[in-house]
């Protein structure tokens, strides 16, 4: 077939001479003059005496502007083709034999062509082609019984694909061509086929270079006019390429062919603003999950790149699993359902009208089918009898595609976790052993719990100070900037256009001015973003379009916009730069000098970035296999970890005027001096702090970033400092002598203060050493790292 497409692809046209004319109409007419019955012969009649009258409409027609002149004898004509149920209801047109010359059409047929814009924009190239080879077998055909006596039939159907030029939705058409009206004349000499012939191109039905040998085009002319009927077909044509779509693999999980899902059940549905999503149902750990990484597929649970909704609860869920009734919601607003209060974020979002159907494989829950629209009422029960068809298919998809997702991660968390931490990678391998022993004793492998007992925890933190509050002033100034560029450029429009709505504008403008001046909270963004996108940004364009001399007044507000994002981003650029190459320098150097900490003794290493770099290091007896742990070691990481956070606080230092912005850095690191356990989370695939009472250690860690001297609102944490908390005296002592060694290096500097902490939520009794960096000094980190060595 791929050989056909491309024949046809080359030229795109119809291999036959081809002419328009109405002598076989005409004479269809002649023929019922005499007819019994009365009023046909009367018709009949009249209709011949003005063809009499119009002598041209009996020669072939090359100019149609005889057509239009003798327009009504022609429309008397197309009565024999064109009945008054014809006229209103049906898609018939009347054409030159295959060829795109409308003669006379029905209302549904121009209506259809004006909705979808025009022939040559309706297909792609591969479905032109296709097409056409049909029209030229359909020829072939017809030659076939008019010369020959045989009568072939076309094997499938062939289907136009029209898509509306205002929605983009596709409708599928099935074709009908009647020749009745048209006759084939022979130039020359019919060429005589043998029975061995015969077989030969009825076995070759699609091979068009064959029939050309033996049937010459140009020997072949097509003249009169065909009836050309269109029936829709879109429901049939949707779900049979839906379940085809969906028997593939990859078929929800891949971008491209869930996008081709969705635009299949607009086509179906003809609503061009759904919103399909598909939650997939985890038994294992009763929960719900996304398919498709970024590229999220859940209208629930959240979409990064077009929805943002994380309404994945519980209860919502559970209400599926236990139940095969869908849940149809035609008004959001209206919603008392259990979406409550979910309705009011997915409301937020642009859905206002939804439908959730539970898919079920063998009677197993496997996930949620998900149909979504901006609009009240599109979605009904009517739809769901539309989709009934695809549902189990949907099914079939989800279940597939959850067990080879579940199958993808265990081999990924296998592969990487063991590269990325070979410290623990031993105790992995006996944990498997284990695993594989109890395989070959015929039992059922239990997972061995992995834990690591008395380790010591070090942590360290390297903020951005006040971040929030740095983020949170260029989002307002960039707000503001826009607005004032919005309204200086609409204050210059009311010189060209006096609208009364350029000062409604102007005035709404200032309001939001005055609102975030005074306080910007949550949602306040996106609220004046959407203000200005869809309110003002249009009216500027209009103004534009109806004073082309003048577009010079707008360009200080287009020039202001980022050109990816179309907003004014300048100053959260800037933070947002500014916070990476921070975040790189952190990073870089814990990457770099972790690389030689591993060298000096075997330990568990994790970083993570946030407005910052943090890393958790644990280090003991137990997380090494055949080498001997001693407390050097822990001391010796300590000195290590002090020494890098001062290197990272000089080198942040040292480019805060390079930055964009100038943001500052702080620094803490939280001695521990108790060891704890530490125990692998099988369900979260990560280490985690074992037992009630070491879980205090990982509280005091996440609040102590914004804990403050005692009987002061001062932050523990300033620039150019290093905070070193504690609660112990002996772990004081012990960075006493640290620090007294990195002054002497000239990497600290300055009186060491000596604080206690205010009491947090769920911890007192913390206190902190706080020393400065010497951050005009060199980097001393080869020196040291060649005594930490020695050590």
């Amino acid at each position: 077939m791929d050989e056909e497409l491309d024949q046809c692809n080359m030229g795109l046209e119809f291999p036959f001479e081809s002419k328009l004319s109405l002598a076989n109409l005409i004479g269809y007419w002649g023929m019922r003059i005499n007819d019994p019955n009365a009023h046909l012969a009367s018709t009949a009649k009249l209709i011949m005496d003005r063809v009499s009258q119009a002598p041209e409409l009996l020669a072939p027609i090359e100019d149609l502007g005889i057509l239009d002149k003798h327009r009504e004898t022609v429309n008397l004509l197309m009565t024999a083709i064109f009945s008054p149920f014809t006229e209103e209801e049906e898609m018939v047109s009347a054409m030159a034999p295959f060829k795109k010359q409308d003669v006379h059409s029905t209302k549904g047929y121009k209506d259809l062509m004006i909705q979808a814009g025009s022939y040559e924009a309706l297909l792609d190239p591969e479905e032109m082609a296709q097409i056409m080879l049909h029209k030229t077998m359909a020829a072939y055909f017809a030659i076939m019984q008019t010369y020959y006596g045989l009568t072939i039939e076309l094997n499938k159907d062939i289907i136009y694909t029209l898509s509306d030029h205002r929605t983009g939705l596709k409708r599928y058409f099935k074709i009908e061509i009647n020749p009745k009206f048209c006759e084939i004349v022979l130039n020359g000499t019919l060429p005589e086929l043998t029975e061995e012939d015969l077989k030969h191109l009825t076995d070759h039905i699609e091979d068009i270079d064959i029939w050309m040998e033996k049937l010459p085009t140009e020997l072949f002319e097509f003249q009169g006019l065909i009836i050309f009927k269109l029936t829709e077909v879109t429901k049939d044509q949707v779900l049979s390429r839906m379940k085809e779509t969906l028997l593939e693999k990859d078929s929800i999980t891949e971008g491209s062919r869930f996008e081709d899902l969705e635009q299949k059940f607009r086509s179906l549905l003809q609503l061009s603003d759904l919103r399909l999503g598909i939650s997939a149902y985890q038994k294992s750990k009763n929960k719900f999950f996304n398919f498709g990484g970024n590229a999220r597929r859940s209208i629930l649970m959240g979409d990064q790149d077009r929805i943002e909704c994380p309404l994945a609860t519980a209860d919502l869920f559970e209400r599926f699993a236990n139940q095969a009734d869908p849940m149809i919601v035609e008004d959001m607003a209206e919603c008392r359902n259990a979406l409550q209060p979910q309705s009011e974020i997915l409301q937020e979002c642009g859905v206002q009208n939804l439908i959730l159907n539970p898919l079920f494989y063998n009677d197993e829950f496997v996930g949620l089918l998900e149909l979504a629209s901006p609009n009240k009422g599109d979605l009904n029960t009517l739809t769901l009898t539309r989709i009934r068809e695809v549902l189990p298919l949907f099914a079939i998809a989800v279940k597939r595609s959850s067990e080879e997702l579940e199958n993808s991660i265990q081999n990924l968390i296998k592969e990487k976790y063991t590269s990325i931490h070979p410290t623990v990678e031993w105790k992995f391998n006996d944990a498997a052993h284990e695993m594989l022993d109890q395989i070959a004793k015929h039992k059922s492998p239990v997972a061995p719990q992995i834990v690591f007992n008395d380790v010591y925890p070090l942590y360290a933190a390297s903020d951005i100070r006040n971040s929030s509050v740095e983020r949170h002033e260029c989002i307002y100034k960039d707000l503001n900037r826009q607005l004032q560029l919005a309204k200086k450029v609409l204050n210059m429009a009311m010189e060209l256009s006096n609208l009364p709505i350029l000062d409604e504008t102007i005035f709404r403008l200032d309001n939001f001015r005055k609102k975030i001046k005074n306080k910007l909270v949550t949602g306040d963004e996106s609220l004046i973003l959407e203000f200005l996108q869809n309110e003002v940004e249009p009216i500027i364009r209009n103004i534009e379009t109806n004073h082309t001399g003048d577009k010079d007044f707008s360009k200080v507000y287009w020039n202001a916009l980022d050109a990816n994002l179309g907003v004014v981003y300048e100053h959260r650029k800037n933070f947002e730069d500014s916070l990476t190459a921070i975040n790189d320098i952190i990073g870089g150097i814990l990457d770099q000098e972790e690389k030689s900490a591993q060298k000096m003794f075997p330990h568990y290493f994790e970083k993570y970035k946030t407005d910052g770099v943090e890393h958790n290091i644990y280090i003991g007896a137990s997380m090494v296999e055949h080498l001997k742990f001693d407390e050097v070691y822990l001391r010796n990481l300590r000195l290590w970890q002090l020494v890098v956070t001062a290197e990272i606080a000089n080198r942040t230092a040292a480019v805060v005027s390079e930055l964009p912005m100038p943001l500052e850095t702080t620094h803490l690191i939280l001695v521990h001096s108790n060891p704890l356990s530490i125990r692998f989370r099988q369900e979260e695939k990560k280490f985690d702090v074992d037992g009630a009472y070491n879980i205090r250690y990982e509280i005091t860690k996440k609040r102590i970033d914004k804990a403050l001297v005692k009987d002061t609102q001062e932050r523990i944490t300033q620039p150019g400092k290093i905070a070193i908390i504690y609660s112990q005296e002996k772990d004081a002592e012990e960075y006493l002598k640290y620090i007294d060694y990195l002054k002497n290096k000239d990497l600290l500097k300055g009186k060491v203060e000596q604080l206690e902490l205010e009491e947090l939520q769920g911890v007192s009794g913390l206190k902190a050493l706080r020393v400065a960096v010497n951050t005009g000094s060199a980097s001393i980190m080869d020196e040291v790292k060649k005594l930490l060595e020695v050590a």
